[in-house]
């Protein structure tokens, strides 16, 4: 299902993608869900609310189970000052991420192009290098210098591996 409220907030569905989930684009103004060409989902909730973004890159492929969501939907207040601590922010999902069963990409995530969030990590920051297996929680880098495939055999060539880079 997709509900959007607020002014000008947008979700786009890019070509050739299978998207099986929930997006909810709540109230804020300007407000934008990109879900990049040849992309799929098995059960995500997306969760984009106060004024933040969510970009998904293209051939991603998302596993069952999975939230992404751009605000906690409640505050964290100091007491001593007032200030709110936990301000939202908008995701970043490179092209050619793979996301395993269960993992929560929190407010304010960047992951970079050619990478895995292994199952039940929770993301809740910016990575850097590309082609990395991220995971755990909270999730770090576990290895580097990895790339991924929807098929299943023993070797590939260099253009099956860059296949998703066009």
């Amino acid at each position: 299902s997709i509900a959007v409220s607020g002014n000008n907030n947008r979700v786009y569905l890019g070509k050739n993608t299978h998207f099986r989930g929930d997006i909810l684009v709540k109230e804020g103004r300007g407000q934008t869900v990109f879900f990049g060409d040849h992309s799929t989902t098995v059960g995500v909730y997306i969760l984009c609310q106060e004024g933040c973004d969510i970009r998904i890159g293209k051939w991603c492929m998302f596993s069952r189970e999975i939230e992404i969501r751009t605000t906690d939907a409640h505050s964290v207040i100091d007491r001593k000052s007032g200030k709110r601590l936990n301000l939202p922010a908008s995701i970043e999902i490179g092209n050619h991420v793979w996301v395993g069963v269960g993992a929560i990409i929190n407010k304010g995530t960047r992951i970079p192009d050619d990478s895995i969030v292994g199952a039940m990590s929770f993301v809740s920051k910016t990575f850097e290098e590309s082609g990395t297996i991220i995971g755990g929680v909270p999730a770090k880098v576990l290895k580097t210098g990895i790339t991924w495939s929807r098929s299943r055999k023993r070797t590939f060539s260099l253009d099956e591996m860059n296949h998703w880079q066009e």
